[in-house]
């Protein structure tokens, strides 16, 4: 993958008011300016709350700096497929829309008993975490009740005591999974599939497009050559549920993968856009308007 090549936009980023996102709407607003980046989207996970702070300081930030920003109004929504986990993003929603905040409690009260879940079978493999060393990592944050894979990965890299835990040395400085330890550590043990994977009630995809829709919105698969996985055929059952566009340019795509997706955007009709998934510290080597290869055809 290549994240180096720069956009001067990005429809993909997240807040602290995503559960794994560093910096405020404010924040990202002006990282955005300095880098370059003339269009963005802030697209929280299961939540809108970091969109509309940003439409509320957005004026202010661009009147400081003598510029203008085109921003859309975004989320990005968990949701299940044929039993597959799959993020969708929404563009152009009513970000006052109750159904969005009935998504957001929808996840808030399933988040501590998955935590706890996550939490004993993290320590299962051999650790002994305490409730202690987690809340400090979730401090002060939106979601502190809600600790996730990268959490887990942070306290356990950041902790003496592992410091020779041969499970850990991939994602440590030389290791072939340090280029994004936490973020690598959670697709690994946290993820569907693997060990300390806690299911969760996720909407059914086609409710959640519905909703896209229903609030004025546009459905956009997310980075789909992560969640399909190399079954990217299944996109012919996707794309039918009533899509608007594809992912097609994103930080975790091969060349290869973008051309494929923007060949299946090309053969439905669809249109395609380009994202970073920017997180701040979970993902370091993703950059802010870093989506990708620009140019390929």
């Amino acid at each position: 993958m290549d994240t180096n090549r720069f956009y001067p936009m990005d429809f993909h980023m997240h807040s602290c008011y995503s559960e794994d996102g560093q910096y405020t709407p404010s924040a990202l607003i002006q990282m955005c300016i300095n880098a370059g980046i003339t269009t963005m989207a802030i697209t929280d996970h299961n939540c809108v709350k970091g969109a509309k702070e940003a439409v509320r300081v957005k004026e202010a930030i661009e009147r400081a700096n003598n510029t203008r920003l085109f921003f859309y109004p975004a989320i990005e929504i968990d949701c299940i497929f044929e039993d597959i986990n799959f993020h969708v993003l929404g563009y152009d929603i009513d970000l006052e829309s109750s159904d969005f905040e009935a998504i957001e409690q929808n996840v808030r009260k399933q988040c501590v008993h998955s935590s706890k879940e996550r939490f004993r079978l993290v320590n299962q493999m051999g650790f002994d975490l305490t409730d202690t060393e987690l809340d400090g990592a979730t401090a002060g944050g939106y979601w502190s009740e809600h600790w996730t894979g990268e959490h887990f990965a942070q306290v356990l890299l950041n902790s003496d005591k592992y410091l020779e835990n041969h499970l850990l040395q991939p994602y440590r400085k030389g290791g072939n999974r340090s280029d994004n330890p936490y973020v690598n550590f959670y697709w690994d043990y946290c993820s569907q599939g693997k060990p300390c994977y806690v299911p969760m009630a996720f909407p059914d995809m086609r409710d959640v497009i519905d909703v896209i829709h229903q609030n004025g919105g546009k459905a956009v698969l997310a980075h789909p050559g992560v969640n399909l996985k190399g079954n990217f055929d299944m996109t012919d059952r996707l794309i039918p549920l009533g899509f608007d566009g594809i992912e097609a340019y994103s930080s975790y795509h091969f060349p290869e993968t973008t051309r494929w997706f923007l060949g299946k955007a090309r053969q439905f009709g669809l249109f395609v856009t380009c994202g970073s998934d920017f997180h701040g510290k979970t993902k370091p080597m993703v950059k802010l308007g870093c989506c990708g290869l620009p140019g390929i055809i």
